[in-house]
């Protein structure tokens, strides 16, 4: 009886000893994992480097720094080589041609959801030649889910202040950033209708357009 309550005594030691190995164990990947949420420096530098990238592209783009603006944009969206993606842009401004109104009308867009936005109107080439712009601040973002050939990615809001000289307001888009190589590029960029920001998700609606 001695020996069996002895072998019992031992496995019962030996079990509490294992056991006090794995809850410290648990209780030190706790601890990290708290460190790590506190920090969260991976989830807020990937956020930081977006909003910052999403910033200097659209600056690029009203800067009409087009070798820029290509080299910042995927294979995708360039649709050929660097070089092929700045000479498109020369193209489109080159020798605009003159529209008898004050206003433009492109076609409307659709959501993802089947719903219109209603074309923002813009100006032509009849006004004044360009509009003065604002800085740019890039003021949000969240990831988003793939839509047609855009892979999943950060949406990113840019805007400005635009004057001309009889308007003035502000001008937004949303960018959707991929990684490549372990570096941000534009993917797409679709501006944001007032009823985008009425829908209550501006980012992704702008996004998810088809």
């Amino acid at each position: 009886m001695k020996l069996g309550d002895d072998m019992r005594h031992a496995v019962r030691t030996a079990a509490t000893a294992a056991l006090a190995i794995i809850v410290a164990g648990c209780s030190s990947n706790d601890g990290g994992d708290k460190r790590a949420d506190a920090n969260d420096g991976g989830g807020r530098d990937t956020t930081a480097s977006a909003l910052k990238f999403a910033k200097a592209y659209q600056e690029a783009d009203n800067g009409q720094d087009w070798q820029r603006v290509c080299q910042m944009r995927t294979d995708r969206y360039r649709d050929g080589t660097i070089q092929q993606c700045v000479a498109g842009f020369h193209v489109d401004t080159a020798e605009p041609t003159p529209s008898v109104g004050a206003e433009s009308d492109p076609p409307p867009l659709v959501r993802a959801d089947g719903s219109t936005v209603a074309p923002r109107q813009t100006r032509t080439v009849s006004g004044p030649e360009r509009a003065q712009l604002g800085p740019v601040k890039a003021t949000g973002s969240k990831a988003v889910p793939p839509c047609g050939d855009h892979p999943a990615g950060m949406g990113v809001m840019v805007e400005y202040t635009y004057t001309w000289p009889d308007d003035s307001g502000v001008q937004k888009y949303v960018l959707r950033l991929v990684q490549q190589n372990g570096k941000w590029s534009v993917d797409q960029r679709e501006e944001v209708a007032d009823s985008d920001e009425a829908h209550g998700d501006p980012i992704l609606d702008a996004l998810m357009r088809s």
